[in-house]
């Protein structure tokens, strides 16, 4: 069951990185781009960010993360990863829907990296569609989304 993590204190945020490291090595891996910004990210930087996260655990461990930030209205997922041990298990789409229950008034966009083709059929499968592409560095071709 998802839920608010408190990503302020220190021993959550560092299961944040944990999964975040995790989850965009093998995104790197799957679209040939290495330089992934939240590669990089350590836990005093998930500390101090104004996103909501919201997390699964299962069996003790943290399982994904989901964040976002809300402004008028619009709300942007802002990272949406899950332990490549727990892919298709339904953890990404658990966390898409608790947010669209919680949050059932906004409206949500979302980027992600074209070549990440599971991303990208995730968020078809929640009713998001591709509003525009972005070229970005070394062939990297970023897809916004959106879901009304």
């Amino acid at each position: 069951m998802p839920q608010i993590l408190e990503h302020q204190r220190v021993d959550i945020a560092l299961q944040i990185v944990a999964v975040q490291v995790e989850a965009y090595q093998e995104e790197a891996r799957l679209i040939g781009f290495s330089d992934i910004p939240q590669l990089t990210e350590s836990k005093e930087d998930i500390m101090k960010s104004k996103e909501v996260f919201i997390g699964e655990m299962i069996e003790g461990k943290l399982a994904g993360v989901l964040s976002f930030e809300i402004k008028n209205e619009r709300l942007t997922i802002c990272r949406l990863v899950v332990r490549p041990r727990y892919f298709r298990k339904g953890v990404g789409s658990r966390l898409l829907t608790h947010v669209f229950q919680r949050y059932s008034k906004c409206k949500y966009i979302v980027s992600a990296a074209e070549r990440n083709t599971p991303a990208i059929k995730l968020y078809e499968a929640h009713r998001f569609s591709i509003i525009k592409r972005t070229a970005a560095a070394d062939n990297l071709v970023l897809v916004t989304m959106k879901r009304d």
